[in-house]
């Protein structure tokens, strides 16, 4: 049995994937400080539970991924002068894997529409910006028609741009104004687009014996396309369109055949729904999406910035450890618009909630839902899904301060009372005012309980150690989002004040 997964469905992933972040908190999750069994080469992650535990061992900083964080994006073909591309054809088979588009230097995007007979030599920034029509036949041209989509937005430019992948995205509202140029053109480009419109005749065959040239007739389902062609030594050498027409998702294509021993076939390529430009994610191909997530030192004191990490994570709606189960129907439990997840229910039907995405409902355990009130009739318990804007996901414990040359990054200790030893840890980072050790717990440390009885010392050491004042937990629940993408990696180092910016390009 032949059966294919459809762009279409990739393209729709996509679009839920994008749209779901107005119904879900995601985060983007820093881990690993502490060294691979070969640091040069890391780990393979896998598609399966024990990956996503052991990345929760050794996350140690998580930052909401915002709605202006993410986008639509496709691969990224810049045009370059001598370079031959491939029109596009609505019965290529393989469309998706050739080069049918291409964006300028000037961050113009345009779609080949009818390609020359070799390499294309005539830039199309030459016209550039051409929000009905195409970009065609001019003098000294290639042959090439080029259909203007859109122009990258300067900011996303900036944020999204990669040497791969270009943003792309089809507007939903008419820019406002004042607002970038490129949008303004795009919106334009997709209120002209014509549906069902013909822009090239395809020659299959070109025929033999002609001496003038033929007549072209178009039948279908649309209506008014039109062409003319030229001969050259008996057969048909160019096709072009007088009218594009309208309306087509069907056409043939008859030529006179006075004069021919062999007759010409020329078939039509029919743009895609909503006329080219119409959706340019559909056009396109965009299905992948980049994330764009900047984490600024320390993010304002909320996560460590002295560590190395490794590990590179998407999370999906991780609940806050303080609120990790709360009454549902206790005054004051929740907060109208935060997001909160069902741990148990008993009474389900209630007006003071709503499933995300909608105004009512009635969750079920394990959904997530927003908040439209403060307090609930309902029964049962919830916990509060993370919405602060970045989170430490490290165990603490406090320790005497001034200890800073002992307490380095990925330092090995446990602790004991006297001489036995307890609970093990990897130090994160040390705060050499207030004494607070943020660490980590994993297959190599085990995953005993600092208490306030042990000191602490390096592992297996003899030493007298340092008294643990107090212990803290994570700010997020360890295991309670779901994760949605590991990538392992060598070692990228902090530093104090630096910024990382992580794009990530996901495909669907």
């Amino acid at each position: 049995m032949a059966a294919i997964i459809t762009s279409k469905f990739r393209l729709d992933s996509t679009n839920k994937f994008v749209e779901s972040l107005s119904d879900n908190q995601f985060y983007m999750a820093l881990g690993r400080p502490n060294a691979w069994t070969d640091d040069a080469s890391p780990d393979t992650p896998y598609e399966n539970d024990y990956a996503s535990n052991t990345l929760w061992e050794n996350m140690f900083a998580m930052k909401r991924v915002d709605a202006a964080d993410i986008v639509h994006c496709t691969k990224r073909n810049l045009w370059v002068s001598g370079t031959t591309y491939v029109e596009y054809d609505d019965q290529d088979s393989n469309i998706e894997g050739k080069t049918y588009f291409v964006i300028s230097d000037n961050n113009n995007v345009y779609m080949c529409l009818r390609a020359g007979a070799g390499a294309s030599t005539y830039n199309p920034d030459t016209i550039g910006v051409q929000t009905s029509g195409v970009i065609g036949s001019v003098s000294a041209n290639d042959g090439y028609i080029w259909k203007y989509m859109y122009t990258v937005p300067a900011t996303d430019v900036t944020k999204f741009l990669t040497s791969s992948f270009m943003p792309c995205r089809k507007l939903t509202e008419q820019p406002a104004v004042g607002a970038d140029a490129g949008l303004t053109a795009q919106w334009a480009v997709q209120g002209n687009a014509i549906d069902g419109a013909i822009y090239n005749l395809k020659i299959t065959t070109a025929g033999v014996g002609y001496t003038s040239a033929p007549t072209i007739t178009i039948s279908g389902d649309g209506s008014n396309a039109a062409a003319t062609c030229t001969v050259s030594g008996g057969a048909i050498n160019s096709v072009t369109m007088t009218n594009v027409g309208t309306g087509y998702t069907h056409a043939t294509v008859t030529l006179t055949t006075s004069g021919s021993s062999t007759a010409a076939t020329v078939r039509p390529v029919i743009g895609p729904p909503g006329g080219y430009g119409a959706d340019p994610t559909n056009d396109l191909r965009a299905h992948y999406v980049t994330v764009n997530t900047v984490f600024t030192g320390d993010e304002s004191g909320s996560i460590p910035d002295s560590n190395d990490f490794r590990q590179i994570a998407v999370i999906k709606n991780p609940i806050e450890k303080a609120t990790e189960s709360a009454t549902l129907s206790a005054a004051g439990c929740m907060v109208v618009g935060n997001f909160y997840k069902i741990l148990t229910i008993g009474t389900s039907s209630d007006a003071h909630w709503a499933t995300a995405g909608s105004t009512s409902g009635n969750p079920v355990v394990g959904e997530v839902f927003k908040s439209i009130a403060t307090t609930s009739s309902g029964s049962g318990t919830i916990a509060q899904v993370a919405e602060a804007a970045a989170y430490n996901t490290c165990k603490s414990v406090t320790i005497p301060a001034s200890l800073a040359s002992t307490y380095v990054a990925d330092f090995a200790f446990e602790g004991h009372t006297g001489g036995t030893v307890g609970a093990k840890g990897i130090c994160v980072e040390y705060n050499n005012t207030s004494g607070v050790l943020h660490y980590i717990q994993n297959e190599s440390t085990g995953f005993g309980t600092f208490t306030t009885s042990h000191l602490t010392r390096a592992t297996g050491s003899s030493g007298a150690g340092n008294q643990i004042s107090a212990v803290g937990n994570p700010l997020v629940n360890h295991h309670s989002g779901d994760v949605m993408f590991i990538e392992n990696r060598t070692a990228t180092t902090r530093a104090a004040g630096q910024v990382e910016t992580i794009r990530l390009v996901i495909a669907f």
